[in-house]
């Protein structure tokens, strides 16, 4: 019987007698996922996340009690985090893991509780950037996002206290230290400073 770490090394290490990489589909990841630790699924490829850093989790954290606190307390919706798997097509398997997403109950009705990954868009998504701040890589992250119709995604960067915004079909925009945040339509009647994010 294969150990989780068996499974992983097979699934991206293995290669057939072309040198072609063994590939896996978003059910076969999802089924594996759990054991593996942090990692995402790439065109097929699993790729694994490494550990946040102090500031990255510390505003990570932050943000969930913040947010997650808001929603939880307006009867708004859904709040996830922790690496919640969303998965973002099949063709070419990929499913992501976001820092936090909301998803309202218009959505996903209160009382039910989808088992697995996620495969409803949320309305919103947060991502807290890493300590290497990468924008190359979060760009694609947010693309994947708003290619399954999320509605808002929001960077927020330790290193320079801001966050970038991502409409769907919008210009992102960025909110800066001192000043405030709110949660439009999405989240109706949120608004706080960004400095408590970090």
């Amino acid at each position: 019987m294969y150990t989780a770490f068996s499974i992983w090394y097979i699934a991206c290490r293995a290669v057939d007698s072309m040198g072609t990489k063994t590939l896996i589909s978003c059910d076969e990841f999802e089924r594996i996922a759990h054991d593996l630790g942090p990692c995402e699924l790439i065109d097929g490829e699993i790729v694994q996340l490494a550990p946040g850093g102090f500031d990255h989790s510390f505003s990570s954290s932050k943000i969930d009690r913040i947010l997650g606190g808001f929603v939880e307390d307006n009867e708004l919706g859904w709040v996830l985090g922790n690496e919640a798997g969303v998965r973002i097509r099949e063709d070419l398997p990929r499913s992501r893991g976001a820092d936090f997403l909301f998803i309202s109950y218009k959505r996903i009705p209160k009382g039910k509780r989808p088992k697995g990954f996620l495969r409803i868009a949320p309305e919103l998504i947060v991502e807290v950037l890493d300590d290497d701040g990468s924008w190359e890589k979060m760009h694609k992250k947010v693309d994947d996002y708003h290619e399954i119709g999320v509605d808002m995604v929001w960077v927020a960067d330790p290193n320079t206290r801001t966050v970038k915004t991502f409409p769907l079909r919008g210009k992102p925009s960025i909110i800066h230290d001192g000043e405030q945040i709110d949660g439009g339509r999405f989240l109706p009647g949120f608004k706080v400073p960004i400095a408590r994010f970090f």
